[in-house]
């Protein structure tokens, strides 16, 4: 059970990575207010995910 439930939390991590990245590089592609929220949604994801990934070092 703890192994399938790390594998989930892997793909949602992935998931969650891939969007992110996604909707910085779709924001950076126009001007606008709104593609700047979606810049600033994408890069909260991504720090999120690399402070999800050093809590355990601290």
């Amino acid at each position: 059970m703890k192994e399938s439930s790390g594998l989930l939390f892997s793909i949602i991590k992935i998931i969650v990575f891939v969007l992110s990245v996604g909707l910085v590089i779709y924001g950076q592609r126009t001007v606008g207010h709104f593609n700047l929220l979606l810049q600033l949604i994408g890069l909260s994801g991504l720090l999120f995910l690399l402070w999800n990934y050093n809590r355990k070092f601290i």
